[in-house]
């Protein structure tokens, strides 16, 4: 009776997570990298030897500044142990929203300050970027390592 019981418990349990598995990603689309349009921005900076709650305290500042103007976006900062580096990941639909944020950052509020704070050492962008885009990042002054997808996919 005991074994019948436990088979029945592993039965159930191993329904209920085949049934979860399928109902997760039943209604999602999967696109190779490749054919996406998306662009994801990888800055690692220095913090300038600022205070770790000054930067908490910026950074969360901007985030609260995007949320509320780009509502695509995905966007993120991540401080190393030793509060020296910090690691931005923002992740666009396509070059031209790419664009549209490169312009909001510069003509805005928050370009000054955020160059006291921050030194870009390593600016990375993923995906197929427009000839347009790679235009007003260079005409702008930002160095950046392109890298296009080999594999992989976007799940939506």
């Amino acid at each position: 009776m005991r074994q019948v019981k436990s088979i029945s418990i592993l039965l159930a349990l191993l329904f209920a997570i085949t049934s979860c598995k399928n109902t997760i990603h039943k209604d999602s689309i999967v696109i190779k990298n490749a054919d996406s349009n998306e662009l994801i921005f990888i800055l690692e900076m220095n913090t300038k030897n600022n205070v770790k709650a000054k930067i908490e305290d910026f950074t969360q500042y901007l985030s609260d500044f995007i949320v509320e103007r780009e509502p695509s976006t995905i966007y993120g900062y991540y401080l190393s142990e030793d509060g020296k580096k910090v690691t931005l990941i923002e992740r666009y639909n396509n070059s031209l929203d790419g664009i549209k944020h490169g312009e909001d950052f510069i003509n805005g509020p928050n370009f000054q300050n955020f160059f006291k704070f921050f030194e870009i050492e390593t600016f990375i962008v993923l995906g197929k970027a427009s000839d347009e885009f790679k235009k007003f990042c260079s005409e702008n002054g930002f160095v950046i390592n392109y890298r296009e997808s080999i594999g992989g996919y976007i799940r939506k």
